[in-house]
């Protein structure tokens, strides 16, 4: 018969829950925000030499990351999203898919494209599943917006797939992994577009603001207007 001893609790003190992203702060991240106060440059186009924007270096850095041609800083995820929904063609009438785990965001952005979210299950992984994808394109389907969720990559291999055979636009949600990778490929470089979130509650952030990486010239070109 077991004893009480048995049944000891793993874990004996509760969890702490906190912003991951804001407790990084240091010394760094102080220096950084006096030499742009120092400089007196807010504006990532004031002056002639762009290098000097804080916007910019950050743009570099996710074009060399992410291994894409082009980045675009925004000011928030969710506007990266709409974003790369806008410059990839979307809009009224089409169809979107999405997972049924993720911020409101994913689908909000879809709306605010004038397009119609496509709620799909997630897999054991807590991401989309494939097979859900799949099953629940129509004719009106144009796009498919996969989101990594809580550093855990989709199956981006199945996804990509499905979404090459069947002729739609993959955009990837990265605001929740950001920094991951799949199979030694960095999340956000799969689809047509990658968005990342910079949002306090994120893994890196600013406050808010937000990120489009892409190696489509169109789109690159729409999300600049």
């Amino acid at each position: 018969m077991p004893t009480g001893d048995d049944f000891k609790p793993i874990r004996t003190k509760p969890w702490k829950f906190g912003l991951h992203s804001t407790e990084e702060f240091g010394q760094e991240e102080k220096d950084l925000v006096l030499g742009v106060l120092e400089k007196k440059r807010v504006f990532r186009f004031y002056g002639n030499d762009k290098s000097q924007s804080e916007a910019y270096q950050l743009e570099q850095l996710y074009r060399e990351r992410t291994g894409t041609k082009h980045a675009l800083a925004v000011n928030a995820g969710t506007s990266a999203l709409v974003a790369a929904l806008i410059g990839a063609g979307i809009g009224p009438g089409d169809e979107v898919i999405v997972p049924a785990y993720t911020y409101i965001a994913t689908a909000a952005a879809v709306l605010i494209a004038r397009a119609v979210p496509i709620i799909v299950e997630a897999d054991d992984s807590l991401t989309m599943d494939p097979q859900a994808f799949e099953a629940a394109i129509t004719p009106y389907t144009k796009a498919v917006i996969p989101v990594h969720m809580r550093g855990v990559p989709c199956r981006m291999d199945e996804i990509m797939e499905v979404a090459t055979r069947r002729g739609i636009k993959v955009i990837e949600d990265v605001a929740q992994a950001n920094g991951g990778s799949y199979k030694g490929k960095p999340l956000g470089s799969f689809g047509l577009a990658g968005c990342f979130s910079f949002q306090q509650y994120k893994l890196i952030t600013a406050g808010e603001g937000g990120m489009v990486v892409t190696n489509d010239e169109t789109l690159y070109e729409r999300v600049n207007i």
